[in-house]
């Protein structure tokens, strides 16, 4: 269809921002449903940060030595005490069935011994070997496949290079979006109900795995139109991205660390039993602080994962074989420089069990949600789980007639004020740039913060006039990010309070954006049985 025809777009049952795992999940379950279903993606539908995930999915499938309640267990964990219960308990227990929903549209994970069965690794912070994988370490790009598939397969509209701008917000409900088409034409795009899936933010720093696309444009629309967003001080690291000038960072899959590789330091000595009793299997968060506290004192650029131990590692892993290759390192023989990379944003626009948002007609899923299964560090391979799982419960909230937000999961206890303008942007000079900005938030606001750095970080931020609409989301999400980190003077998982080394029981509770310049702490409510 050309742009000037979809310039006339007819409101659709359902509009899906973003093109990964939750996107796509929600897409294939709307139009199958019977749902008229529009997919507006900025790039080509298989550029998302689905498409580069390498490790896996977690999941209880079966194994004798699993269960729900064990993955449960060690996402809790995992999520620093900040999890909600009731939505961990939502993705360990549908979890399965949604894999298999994926292999039934046709996404082929390697098998393993048993005739049936699957090979399972395992990744940081899990108890047992729970992670399926494709491809060896293609996992993403299998899933992306299947489930491109799958929409092309139903009556689902797909747009491609479409930026959506903003909300339509009418009579205190979500009605679309206005959107740039791929000709640069401002489109109103409308809906009955808008899902926004548009991944995380990654791109706010300098060195991230994530793909160019991911700069928290969904974020970025909800605050500006006064929906409830909790948790961005929550940015995750990737502790094992390959130290290379290429970007996206190459990412080096935990799963690596599962089949015996082991981090050294410049003198060789695995240091991360000193670390965690699960040493090299630690959740990511102590990885990445360890990591980062030696190569600041010792002014690296890196340390090393010494992985000649994995075996088979060229049909084991065979994406990270090429991508040594190609930068010519032989990792059965040398090991690999490694620094951590911003990986993934464990917060977003406030949902409750269902996917909806404080703003009614406005769902979200993925990354770009806080459904409180991440908590303040998400384990490993959750995350396409979580976009499997609440992108199905999304539309099926839909199907079942819902209209406005419960006040279950993450949104126990958020007082949503009525919806205001928010304060306008300076126009003084600043990080008017993706790559100033990337500096500004890698120097003082990733892995080891403080209040001046902080302070410097907001002062930079505050002074930006970005004129390119990605960095001017970049610029919102970011100035959240570090507001929240302000006010949270404590570390808890991917936040690290130099000056505030100690967890606080003061601080047990999330830290959520309504409308106004600075965020209100929300105690932590009780779980209700599901």
């Amino acid at each position: 269809m050309s742009s000037a025809a979809d310039s006339n777009l007819s409101t659709c049952d359902v509009l899906v921002l973003g093109s990964g795992v939750a996107g796509l999940s929600a897409a294939v379950h709307a139009a199958r449903a019977g749902l008229s279903v529009l997919v507006l993606t900025k790039a080509e539908l298989s550029l998302s940060a689905t498409n580069y995930a390498q490790g896996g999915v977690a999941a209880a499938l079966g194994d004798e030595d699993d269960s729900p309640a064990l993955h449960e267990s060690d996402t809790l964990a995992a999520g620093a005490d900040l999890c909600d219960v009731d939505a961990v308990r939502v993705l360990t227990t549908e979890g399965p069935m949604r894999v298999r929903e994926l292999i039934a549209m046709g996404a082929a994970f390697d098998p393993g011994s048993e005739a049936g069965g699957f090979h399972l690794t395992r990744e940081g912070g899990h108890s047992v070997a729970r992670v399926v994988h494709a491809g060896g370490d293609a996992t993403g790009a299998e899933i992306e496949r299947a489930l491109s598939a799958a929409v092309h397969a139903t009556d689902a509209r797909v747009r491609e290079g479409w930026f959506a701008l903003d909300l339509l917000v009418e009579h205190g409900r979500a009605v679309g979006v206005r959107a740039l088409d791929p000709s640069r034409q401002a489109v109103e795009v409308r809906a009955r109900h808008t899902i926004v899936a548009t991944g995380g933010a990654g791109q706010a720093f300098a060195v991230t795995t994530n793909p160019g696309v991911s700069t928290g444009d969904g974020i970025a629309m909800a605050l500006r139109a006064g929906v409830a967003v909790a948790d961005v001080e929550f940015m995750q690291f990737h502790p094992t991205a390959l130290d290379h000038p290429s970007m996206p960072r190459p990412l080096l899959s935990e799963a690596l660390r599962g089949e015996g590789a082991v981090l050294r330091d410049e003198d060789g000595r695995a240091f991360m039993a000193d670390e965690h009793p699960m040493a090299d299997l630690a959740p990511r968060d102590v990885v990445a602080r360890a990591i980062t506290r030696r190569l600041n004192e010792r002014g690296l650029s890196h340390l090393w994962l010494d992985a000649t131990a994995v075996e088979s590692f060229p049909t084991r892993f065979p994406t990270i074989w090429r991508i040594c290759q190609t930068v010519g390192l032989d990792p059965t023989r040398e090991w690999l420089p490694v620094a951590p990379a911003a990986h993934y944003l464990s917060g977003g626009i406030c949902t409750d069990l269902d996917g909806a948002s404080t703003l009614p007609g406005l769902w979200a899923c993925g990354e770009a949600a806080c459904s409180g299964v991440h908590g303040a560090n998400r384990l490993a391979s959750n995350s396409l789980l979580d976009g499997l799982v609440f992108g199905a419960r999304t539309i099926e909230a839909i199907r079942r007639g819902k209209d406005q937000p419960d006040e279950t999961g993450v949104l126990r206890g958020v007082r949503v004020p009525p919806p205001g303008p928010l304060p306008p942007s300076s126009t003084e000079a600043g990080p008017t740039t993706r790559d100033e900005l990337q500096r500004v938030m890698t120097r003082e606001a990733g892995v080891l913060r403080d209040a001046a750095s902080l302070e410097r970080a907001a002062a930079a931020l505050a002074a930006a006039s970005p004129a390119d609409l990605e960095v001017r989301n970049l610029v919102a999400v970011s100035t959240a990010l570090v507001r929240a980190a302000t006010r949270r003077e404590e570390s808890r998982g991917t936040h690290t309070r130099v000056d505030f080394p100690e967890t606080s029981l003061a601080l047990m509770g999330r830290f959520v954006f309504t409308g106004g310049p600075e965020p209100e702490l929300v105690e932590l409510r009780a779980s209700s049985p599901l």
